[in-house]
């Protein structure tokens, strides 16, 4: 539960898109679902819709043959046509109105006999829809016909189930905010090599932020140790770049001269000594892995032992998969953090697999 309840107050934040109960039935009624999003996205929805039945022999997802259908088909006959005439208002043809409807919720289900199921009449697809394993299939072959009116009212059900299922944000949650991102972005920077810099990308893609708030944070927080030593990915000192009054100022390539690092013969700083996303979470991590040892190690133990086990285990170890535990910890509370991690210790001893990809803006 855990799990749940911290996602849930997360995605309930003020400054993150998630439709209320409201929207959400609005948008079953008259969104083109069948467009949006990718088709294993589309099928996961309705399969849980499916699910939600709670049919006593349910279908196996797994080795099932399924596709999308269109109840009411994308090229419509005549009879389809004539059966929308009775339907329509306002001077809207049976065209419009199927134009309207035929890729809603309400109108699609999932089935392994799409070929079968074609652009026949309702009367014909009926049986074949009694004859399926799924309960949605069976409800929609007990409508005597299947036009504008009996869509709406399915997409009104689907929704109810959708309602039950995935429920509406949480009231009163503020912006989700990420100050333990910038704590973090201030103890990387103090802790930069000597003739090295990185970029607001960089830095950004090590936090989870965007290089523009980047920016607009090292501009407007005093006393953010080498602030300075944040370039464009050109290397370049940012149009935007401003000494706050607290800073000793000067001029910014003499400072970074002097921190040792060198310019190419175009102005820009040397691209060898930037340090990226991953080699930023690394000097990080040597600080704390210095800091552990220490505290662990006798004190006999020499640096360049220390040193060469944090190496052999930041090897070890995944940085999209550090990136991601770092930026739900700036959101979430430490027990939902841990919660996340059993969860995937325990999917993996299953024999489930995790994938981190691109764990960046």
């Amino acid at each position: 539960m855990a799990v749940a309840e911290g996602l849930h107050q997360l995605l309930s934040a003020e400054n993150r898109f998630w439709p209320d109960d409201d929207e959400l039935r609005e948008k079953v009624r008259t969104a083109s679902f069948y467009k949006f999003g990718r088709r294993h996205q589309r099928m996961v929805v309705l399969q849980r819709l499916e699910e939600s039945y709670e049919h006593p022999e349910p279908v196996d997802f797994a080795t099932s043959q399924l596709t999308i259908e269109h109840v009411m088909p994308q090229s419509p006959g005549d009879e389809w046509l004539r059966m929308l005439s009775e339907d329509v208002a306002d001077g809207e043809s049976a065209k419009d109105l199927h134009s309207r409807l035929q890729h809603t919720l309400g109108n699609l289900t999932l089935t392994a006999v799409n070929a079968e199921l074609s652009n026949h009449p309702f009367e014909r697809k009926q049986g074949l829809l009694q004859g399926s394993h799924l309960e949605m299939n069976r409800r929609i072959a007990t409508t005597e016909r299947w036009g504008a009116d009996e869509i709406r009212a399915r997409a009104d059900e689907l929704a109810d189930r959708a309602i039950a299922l995935w429920p509406a944000p949480l009231r009163g949650v503020g912006r989700a905010e990420r100050s333990r991102d910038w704590n973090l972005a201030h103890q990387v920077l103090a802790a930069l090599p000597h003739g090295t810099w990185t970029s607001y990308g960089d830095l950004a893609a090590f936090i989870g932020s965007g290089a523009q708030a980047v920016g607009n944070h090292l501009a407007n927080t005093p006393g953010v140790a080498n602030a300075y030593r944040v370039l464009t990915s050109e290397g370049k000192v940012s149009d935007g770049f401003r000494w706050t009054p607290q800073d000793v100022g000067g001029e910014v390539c003499a400072r970074l001269s002097d921190d040792g690092v060198r310019f190419t013969t175009n102005g820009a700083a040397d691209p060898a000594q930037r340090l990226s996303a991953d080699e930023l979470a690394s000097l990080v991590g040597e600080v704390d892995g210095e800091e552990d040892a220490a505290q662990r190690a006798p004190e006999s133990q020499g640096e360049e032992t220390r040193a060469d086990q944090f190496y052999a285990q930041l090897a070890a170890e995944n940085s999209d998969e550090r990136r991601f535990f770092r930026r739900l910890a700036a959101q979430a509370s430490p027990e939902t953090v841990d919660a996340v991690r059993a969860l995937f210790a325990h999917w993996e001893e299953l024999g489930g697999s995790i994938q981190w990809v691109g764990m960046t803006p």
